[in-house]
């Protein structure tokens, strides 16, 4: 009766089922807050306690402190009228020292720093005196005017903390001396800390985190609940910490807790099991009823077809698929054997091979790829794979196979395989040579033609390792160049992270031979450095009058002072220190002219870039000393900043120096018909950052903008008689010094040619 009630009102059985199960669980979290509740209400008083004890201590302590200080002043006070050797005096030392116990010494210090008296007159070992910095501190405020003074914590030993307090003794006859007191504060924990606060908690003096001292019962665990409080004894940061000691629960109410936790948590399992007892029975009852449905829509919903054969081969089942796939009713099939009505006359002989070794227990594991005929004789591929059949007892009963339908994926795998030697010939149409590689292993996965030509790959090649031309970066793309030392052959590389057909990461490299391509380059290179030399000596051939004049100066000196020379030795007693004077300005002279002729030699010399360490201030003086002829000739006015403090540079002295020169004499060129009071050339050198800025500045007619955007390209120029390739080069030269160069409008008039440099401070560079 009660099944058929809980079959028939589904919801109210499992209310009932539940009911059980939801107040034990009521129960028992009714209880764990009760629990949780008493101890918070437990744990708040406990800390309100703590609170207001602690309070109760510190203001203790603080008055305990303030009565040493003002009993200090009374004996001070006393010394000061009655003198050491009273009665008076003799009786309040013996009451403060037999009224404070913490009290260890007291000394009495005199104007001059002299120690007048102490008590105990025998100073004892490892306490500090009057000498040490914290009390020569407070007796420093006491002479300053202060009345009463704290010293800082004196930890000379762990075990005695001293706290020295200094009062003044006034005298009428001399200035004020001091009266020192030191106080332990172990001690004074011990005697101001009553024993009703020693039972409930540790106390505790810290001075910014350092322990100080403490009272504690070592019988008793501090607990995690605590307060902490500041004392007000400037100089210091003192803080009274107070920790509860852990309280040891009643045997009888530890055991009430455990025992109601138990029984809750076995009223919880009792409830729990019985509930599960009873839904299993209920689920064990539906289970059956729907098993056979179950079965029977998992067969008639399979997509592959299952067919089961006795030992004898003789069909005894076939589900709803194999009939739709074959064309033929489950009747017609039962009790069907060998040739079976789906076999093709063509393929005969080779599906009773496949039956027979099927019986005979010799099935492949990897299935076997048929051709079967429907009812209608339309042909199909099947893939078919075969097993024992056992019943529940563990016996042998016959085969069971399992049969797909693969007609549209043998569609899809000739389409594919159509496609993929359309892919090849594309790949091996392409000029570039084309490798895609395992990312994990290097395995060479696919390549075409070209590559396996361009590094001697056999057509038939099994598994390879392929070395990447560049290296990798993961996550992003890489183009480079590479060069094939044993071929002697450039290629530009285009590497990219790819996912291959299994899902499995691979590299794809495009290796695209650019040895013409270099070739062109490198000639384009010489035929620039060409250029570059056909420039400076056209420009040589164009000062070479200037210079000739500048090398007829040091000539003829020294000429003179060769003619001087031959005067002072024809002399009956030549003056010697004459005759070295001339001798060293001649050769004064004689360098002055080798300077001239090693700077020309350099400036016209065809050689290789070549970097190493060089001054600006060198550079400059150098193009000086090339343009001082027509600097004079044009009556310019030069300028040049100060290069001394600017750090070197790491390039070609050479090409920097033909890059300055060609910008300085388009200058001086630029001002041929500009006022000679207005013919001023400024070099510019300034810092920035990282970079070394260089403004060379004219007063010419100045460039127009459509003129400033044409001017740094081949062959363009504004001269009547010029290459045009002057500035290009200037250009490629800055660029090759990973610089700028770049032309801007004067605002007084004419164009500021601006250049960039990098500073480096690394070690010298040198390119071959």
């Amino acid at each position: 009766m009660l099944r058929q009630h809980a079959s028939q009102n589904p919801a109210t059985s499992r209310w009932l089922l539940t009911l059980p199960s939801f107040a034990a669980a009521l129960f028992s979290l009714a209880l764990a807050l009760f629990l949780i509740a008493s101890a918070y209400s437990e744990h708040s008083a406990r800390q309100h306690s703590l609170t207001q004890d602690l309070l109760w201590q510190k203001q203790a302590l603080n008055t305990r402190v303030d009565n040493f200080t003002h009993q200090l002043r009374t004996v001070a006070a006393s010394m000061a009228t009655d003198g050491l050797a009273s009665a008076e005096f003799t009786a309040r030392t013996l009451s403060l020292r037999e009224d404070s116990p913490e009290i260890i010494s007291l000394e009495y210090i005199d104007e001059t720093g002299q120690e007048r008296w102490r008590e105990p007159e025998q100073k004892i070992e490892r306490l500090p005196d009057f000498r040490h910095p914290y009390i020569a501190e407070i007796r420093e405020k006491i002479l300053a005017g202060e009345s009463s003074s704290f010293s800082k914590i004196i930890l000379n030993d762990p075990e005695t903390p001293i706290l020295a307090i200094a009062v003044p003794i006034k005298l009428n006859y001399s200035g004020r001396h001091v009266l020192i007191a030191q106080l332990n504060l172990r001690t004074m924990l011990q005697q101001q800390v009553p024993w009703w606060i020693a039972q409930r908690y540790q106390i505790s003096l810290w001075d910014q985190q350092k322990f100080i001292a403490g009272r504690f019962d070592r019988s008793y665990d501090a607990s995690q609940q605590s307060s902490s409080i500041q004392l007000d004894w400037p100089p210091n940061k003192l803080a009274l910490t107070a920790h509860i000691y852990e309280q040891k629960r009643n045997n009888w109410q530890t055991s009430l807790t455990v025992v109601v936790a138990a029984l809750s948590i076995l009223m919880l399992a009792s409830t729990w099991a019985l509930r599960r007892h009873i839904k299993e029975r209920q689920n064990t009852e539906a289970k059956l009823r729907q098993e056979q449905a179950l079965r029977e829509s998992m067969e008639n919903s399979l997509v592959t077809g299952i067919r089961a054969m006795d030992l004898e081969g003789r069909l005894f089942y076939a589900n709803r698929a194999f009939c739709e796939m074959v064309g033929y009713s489950q009747e017609s099939l039962i009790g069907a054997s060998h040739p079976m009505p789906y076999w093709p006359p063509e393929d005969i002989e080779q599906c009773m091979a496949i039956y027979r070794a099927i019986l005979n227990g010799r099935a492949d594991s990897t299935g076997y790829q048929m051709r079967f005929m429907r009812s209608n004789g339309e042909r199909f591929d099947v893939r078919l794979y075969a097993a024992k059949l056992i019943d529940g007892e563990g016996v042998h009963t016959g085969w069971i196979s399992a049969i797909y339908d693969i007609t549209e994926l043998q569609r899809e795998r000739e389409a594919l395989q159509a496609s993929h030697e359309r892919f090849v010939a594309v790949l091996n149409g392409l000029d570039a040579a084309v490798s895609v590689s395992d990312a994990n292993t290097g395995e060479l996965l696919l390549s075409n033609r070209h590559f396996d030509r361009a590094f001697n790959i056999p057509e038939r090649h099994g598994r390879y390792c392929n070395i990447p031309f560049v290296r990798r970066n993961k996550g992003a793309p890489v183009d480079s160049e590479w060069f094939d030392d044993f071929n002697q052959h450039w290629y530009q590389v285009k590497s990219r992270s790819s996912v291959w057909v299994d899902g499995s990461e691979v590299w794809l490299e495009i290796a695209t031979d650019i040895t013409m391509l270099k070739t062109a380059q490198e000639n384009e290179r010489q035929q620039k450095e060409q250029l570059q030399q056909t420039t400076r000596l056209i420009s040589m051939g164009e000062m070479a009058s200037s210079l000739a004049h500048e090398l007829n100066q040091p000539l003829a000196a020294i000429a003179s002072y060769a003619t001087g020379c031959r005067n002072v030795l024809s002399q009956k007693e030549p003056n010697i220190a004459q005759l070295d004077q001339a001798i060293e300005k001649m050769a004064v002279q004689a360098k002055r002219a080798g300077q001239i002729i090693r700077g020309i030699r350099e400036f016209v010399q065809r050689r290789a870039p070549h970097r190493k360490r060089c001054e600006l201030r060198d550079l400059l003086e150098t193009v000086q000393t090339l343009l001082n002829a027509e600097i004079k000739k044009s009556q310019v006015k030069l300028s040049v900043s100060d290069t001394r403090t600017f750090p070197p540079i790491y390039a070609d002295a050479v090409m920097l120096e033909q890059v300055i020169f060609n910008l300085m004499k388009n200058a001086i060129e630029a001002m041929a018909d500009t006022p000679v009071k207005q013919r001023t050339l400024d070099v510019k050198v300034t810092r920035e950052d990282d970079m070394l800025a260089v403004a060379i500045t004219d007063r010419g007619p100045g460039i127009s903008t459509e003129q400033m955007e044409q001017l740094f390209k081949p062959f363009y120029t504004t001269k009547s008689s010029g290459m045009g390739m002057g500035l290009n080069i200037c250009r490629s030269i800055i660029e090759h010094h990973q610089g700028r160069l770049w032309v801007e409008a004067n605002p007084l008039g004419g164009s500021c040619f601006h250049f960039t440099l990098p500073l480096s401070i690394e070690s010298e560079a040198y390119e071959p």
